[in-house]
């Protein structure tokens, strides 16, 4: 049997027998198709929330990761070439789907997480719903948990890099982890500062530049489409950065969610 957790990569028989075993926990990402500056690729949320999802699985050890799904909710991205939306109720019976599809093939404990910060609010407005529609057949657990990101900025900021620099869409965080995952599909010789002010970032105006960019759209806020300053990103960090979000979502994968 292949050691791989990515649920693509299985035969149909394979994922029978994982589940037989015991991997009975499915998770995957809700990720998008949208620019990441001129830099990186449009489908950079989903490679990242595939790269999460399968580091976590590894960790946990019960889990199988389903494919990201692509694309998701990025209208304020639609100035730049390339992005793609969907409704936020296409999103949400997408993700119905896919969760139905898991259910029927035995899964017991389905882990749903945001790799694009657009689609977050949404999925966390429905985790009650989507849990309802499946009680008594599985458990639906919609992760948001922000200690994530709280133990990625800790270490960027040992390493010197300000809110500014590390941003929220194509800065020096996400370059680095794709640096790390894909570097294939990075292009340092394109990178460059977009809105990078530590002001802009801190955590009593972030809802405020998040709203506002929803609103209006992130060309408003940053010309070529970078929230951040990707310059100076090494693989080497990103790779720390990916192993601190996976093991935080491994956590989730291995313990049952709270009653709420």
């Amino acid at each position: 049997m292949s050691d791989t957790v990515l649920m693509q990569e299985l035969t149909w028989p394979e994922i029978k027998q994982a589940i037989a075993d015991g991997k009975t926990t499915a998770v995957f990402a809700c990720g998008a198709v949208e620019q990441h500056g001129p830099h990186l690729p449009t489908g950079t949320d989903d490679y990242l929330g595939t790269a999460i999802a399968e580091r976590a699985a590894r960790i946990a050890g019960n889990a199988l990761v389903a494919p990201t799904i692509r694309p998701g909710l990025s209208e304020h991205h639609m100035h730049f070439a390339g992005s793609f939306t969907l409704r936020p109720s296409t999103f949400v019976a997408l993700i119905e789907d896919y969760c139905e599809s898991l259910v029927r093939h035995g899964f017991e404990r389905v882990v749903i997480f945001p790799s694009h910060g657009g689609n977050a609010d949404t999925m966390k407005a429905h985790a009650p719903l989507l849990a309802r529609a499946f009680q008594g057949r599985c458990e639906i657990v919609v992760s948001t948990r922000s200690d994530r990101f709280e133990r990625m900025g800790e270490l960027l900021a040992e390493r010197g890099v300000t809110i500014g620099c590390a941003g929220a869409h194509a800065g020096y965080t996400e370059t680095s982890m794709m640096l790390d995952y894909r570097p294939d599909l990075v292009d340092m010789d394109a990178a460059a500062p977009g809105r990078c002010d530590d002001e802009f970032y801190r955590p009593e105006n972030i809802e405020r530049s998040q709203m506002e960019s929803f609103l209006y759209g992130i060309q408003t806020q940053s010309p070529n489409g970078i929230l951040g300053d990707p310059t100076g990103s090494t693989g080497e960090v990103g790779d720390e950065l990916l192993r601190l979000a996976a093991e935080s979502l491994a956590e989730e994968l291995r313990a049952p969610a709270p009653v709420t």
